[in-house]
């Protein structure tokens, strides 16, 4: 089986970063390799900077098996 790799995250309800605001969380992916997620994280990472609640990070899954 093999592995995704998503970007998820968006615009928090505060600096905790406990809580995704409604309608404001983003799951971006899947992509093939670490490599290719952390390219979309550095964009929207760096397109978001100066927005203090607004964070993402990249995670892992095991991949779908094709049917």
């Amino acid at each position: 089986m093999s592995q995704e790799y998503w970007v998820v995250g968006g615009r928090y309800r505060d600096a905790s970063f406990a809580d995704i605001e409604d309608g404001k969380g983003e799951l971006i992916g899947p992509f093939p390799s670490y490599r290719a997620a952390i390219v979309s994280w550095r964009e929207r990472t760096e397109a978001t900077r100066s927005q203090a609640t607004v964070r993402y990070t990249v995670v892992v899954t095991a991949g779908r098996e094709a049917a």
